[in-house]
């Protein structure tokens, strides 16, 4: 008899510290169940998806006027820089959009390889050859087409027309 009591004391000594153990293991499966279900993305948005498929045009119509020189064309340079930093504001503020507004940053950040690069450049030189513009065109140009194709597969997947060359 004794025995048995030994066994039932060592076992309800034994249940708290599993009790604790489940509940902590079931917290943190709820946890991660929650987590699971979060978005990895952000919702579609009919204004970014508007931003950048006006401010494509207007950057490439703009990288063709860089023969001319930096000052006669700073004006539209700087609203142009504004619109495109305003277009990389609205993504960062859309929950769950962190991919977009990085492919934003990449395209335009001054000390970057894209847009800002461009930029930079055409400010130091004054001007630059048609060779250096259309080798600056196409990836700005695919850049936004990645930009582009990212919020319209929110809305609907669909192969973009720059995964399509590939």
């Amino acid at each position: 008899m004794s025995h048995i009591f030994r066994l039932l004391n060592h076992t309800i000594s034994i249940t708290p510290s599993l009790c604790r153990q489940q509940r902590i293991i079931t917290s943190l499966l709820l946890l991660f169940l929650v987590g699971a279900c979060t978005p990895l993305i952000g919702p579609y948005s009919p204004t970014a998806y508007k931003n950048a498929t006006s401010l494509k045009p207007q950057t490439l119509a703009l990288m063709d006027k860089a023969r001319g020189t930096y000052r006669s064309h700073q004006g539209a340079i700087e609203a142009l820089m504004v619109e495109l930093k305003k277009a990389h504001e609205y993504v960062k503020g859309v929950p769950s959009n962190s991919i977009s507004a990085q492919q934003w940053n990449i395209l335009i950040k001054e000390d970057g390889d894209l847009l800002g690069k461009f930029i930079k450049r055409w400010k130091e030189r004054s001007t630059l050859s048609h060779i250096f513009i259309d080798e600056f065109k196409s990836p700005i140009s695919d850049a936004f087409d990645e930009i582009i194709c990212l919020e319209a597969n929110k809305k609907e997947a669909s192969q973009c027309a720059s995964t399509k060359r590939n």
